[in-house]
């Protein structure tokens, strides 16, 4: 047994690495590339190589460039990274928002894959003295073509880009998730900005670092074209290599080698500072087979309050949030009603509206139909709940649930006591100082609820939050989400596929069939006797049809009959078959049978009837209660 597992493992392992015969092109470009430094390395005269840095010109165009490319990186920065973030997002919107990215990230790349001639030649006529806006600066006094500035602005020029495209891609590679919870918790874009999206891109923003001092340091044609080669002045190191070159080949090798030192240093420098960033963002991994609280559903169970709602006191509330209207290029049109301090479930098959419906409420999509009112008092606090907790990696899980409160204006200690009390309520008290990515799934979703509802939520969003943990742990996390819910006095919408999410958790549910609400009440009346064709076959009910007589009922509402069994009410339904097979199903045994009609059902197979039902066999069945119409 272990050999073969052994075997699977050497796969998998060579499976990650490059195909053979890549090795040699590879192992090519790299001679290409190092061959030339040795040479170079080789041919410095390494005795003399303090004297001949030492020289007057030699210092002069060193400290010129550091202090240049500095000045440059930093100035790279603090333009670079609002540009990056702005074609980022820019580049992830409508269609319109998209042109405008790309076009954007064009005009920004082109100083890259330009000649440095041509760049420096665009900054001349531009801000020389009688270029095109230059012309101005000169009758104010101002003139920058042939100053260190101009040194300055030409490293800029073709530096930057390569801030810019970096950072832009890891940007729009990682998403917006993170940001869009940040903003759902209260906190202002700046905020998300320096505190979500910065930290987040840390490791790209170093990287983008480096490549941007590396260029800006080795920066020649545009600098010499727009700013001369003056001595002290403008001529950086590029600048005195080229000159020496003529005229002492060594001081040039001396001063190249400074360079590629100082430019190598910088780049490994940063390439661990950002191994170490992203690394402690990945700390550690979860242990995704550990339960949330490590216990049964059971014992969770007995640990909660129970606090129901009553149908008849929940249909008396008053609307929380009514949506009467739609958008009509999505063709959703819907009229339903969102109870006050009840849990309203939104379900329906792909396609048919209900994540519409959800962005209507919350707010991010404006009916173009009709509208949606609510009755909370002044701007309702809404949150969102979706599938996975998005839970901010560079914060401690009790940062985590304070952020929410702290967006809002609350302070320090407060935030973090309200913190420690919603942690407690979910059971969390013990991960309060670990990082995200070492908790399980079960227990991130858990952080989640209580990040969420720790700045007390008039409306609660629910988007299919349990699909992405296993079934066990689903069901505590159905049980605790419920019961913070309600003590927190929330309205919430869940949408969900998931009948089990359904019957425990929601008060009243939402059927949308094509964009059209075609069934709303008590969830308990509405499950018992479904009409619309989604919950007939979510929930596993039958059309079933005797004589002219038609109706949808149940499996656990048919009665297996004796085979001389007649109708006893006329509100009663008989129907004969034979039954196909017998099939184990999550919820029980079934039977699935092939009617007289021609239709296919199924029964509940249990103690009463299991004698009187086999594969093969004759079977009669009656429905006292039959829903009579199906929409």
């Amino acid at each position: 047994m272990s050999r073969p597992a052994s075997v699977k493992g050497r796969a998998r392992a060579d499976g990650l690495t490059p195909a053979p015969w890549l090795v040699v092109p590879a192992a090519v470009a790299l001679i290409f590339v190092i061959v030339p430094f040795i040479g170079m390395f080789v041919q410095v005269r390494w005795s003399d190589l303090g004297t001949l840095l030492a020289g007057e010109a030699a210092q002069d165009a060193l400290w010129l460039s550091i202090r240049t490319t500095v000045i440059s990186t930093v100035l790279s920065l603090v333009m670079g990274v609002p540009l990056a973030h702005i074609i980022a997002h820019q580049g992830t919107g409508s269609s319109k928002e998209s042109w405008i990215g790309r076009t954007l990230k064009v005009l920004v790349t082109l100083p890259m894959v330009l000649p440095p001639v041509v760049a420096g030649l665009a900054l001349l006529i531009t801000f020389g003295r009688r270029g095109l806006v230059g012309k101005y600066l000169h009758v104010a006094g101002i003139d920058i073509g042939f100053t260190t500035v101009a040194v300055v602005m030409a490293q800029v020029f073709v530096a930057m880009p390569f801030l810019v495209v970096s950072l832009e891609g890891a940007l729009r590679t990682r998403g917006n998730d993170l940001e869009k919870t940040a903003l759902n918790l209260g906190a202002s874009r700046s905020r998300v900005f320096f505190e979500i999206t910065l930290p987040l891109t840390l490791p790209a923003v170093v990287s983008g670092t480096a490549l941007t001092f590396a260029r800006a340091l080795g920066e020649f044609g545009a600098t010499i074209t727009f700013a001369g080669s003056l001595q002290g002045v403008t001529r950086t190191l590029p600048l005195e290599i080229y000159v020496q070159r003529e005229i002492d080949t060594d001081t040039a090798l001396a001063l190249s080698v400074v360079l590629l030192v100082v430019a190598a240093i910088v780049i490994a420098l940063t390439s661990f500072a950002s191994a170490f960033s992203k690394q402690r963002l990945e700390s550690q991994e979860a242990n995704e087979h550990e339960d949330a609280l490590g216990e049964s559903p059971l014992q969770t169970i007995t640990k909660l309050k129970k606090l129901d709602v009553d149908d008849e006191v929940c249909a008396s509330n008053p609307n929380a949030v009514e949506v009467r209207g739609g958008l009509s290029d999505r063709d959703v049109q819907v009229d339903a009603d969102i109870k006050k301090d009840c849990i309203t479930a939104l379900v329906g098959p792909n396609g048919a509206g209900k994540t519409t419906v959800l962005e209507m409420i919350a707010g991010t999509l404006t009916p173009d139909e009709g509208k949606v009112s609510t009755s909370f008092s002044g701007a309702a606090t809404i949150v969102w709940l979706e599938q996975r907790a998005h839970l901010f990696p560079h914060m401690k899980v009790i940062d985590n649930v304070a952020f929410g409160p702290r967006a809002r204006g609350v302070g320090k200690a407060e935030a973090h006591k309200r913190a420690l009390a919603e942690l407690e309520a979910v059971g969390c008290m013990h991960l309060k100082d670990r990082g995200p990515t070492q908790l399980s799934g079960g227990q991130a979703q858990r952080v989640a609820i209580a990040r969420a509802l720790a700045v007390d939520p008039d409306l609660v969003l629910l988007d299919e939050p349990f699909a992405a943990v296993d079934s066990k742990i689903a069901w505590s996390l159905r049980l605790v989400l419920r019961q913070r819910v309600r003590e927190a006095k929330a309205t919430a919408v869940l949408v969900t596929h998931d009948m089990v999410d359904t019957t425990m958790m929601a008060d009243r549910i939402i059927v949308l069939e094509e964009g059209r609400t075609v069934e709303q009440g008590p969830t308990s009346k509405v499950l018992q006797k479904p009409t619309s064709n989604f919950l007939i076959n979510l929930t596993g009910a039958n059309r079933i049809a005797a004589g002219t007589r038609a109706g949808v009922v149940r499996p656990e509402n048919l009665i297996v009959a004796v085979q001389d069994y007649e109708a006893s009410s006329a509100d009663e339904l008989v129907a004969e078959g034979t039954v196909v097979q017998m099939v184990f199903m999550p919820y029980g045994e079934q039977a699935i049978v092939k009617l007289d009609t021609g239709e296919m059902i199924t029964v509940a197979v249990n103690a009463y009837n299991r004698d009187l039902v086999a594969t093969g066999g004759r079977i009669k069945l009656r429905a006292p209660e039959v829903v009579p119409t199906v929409r």
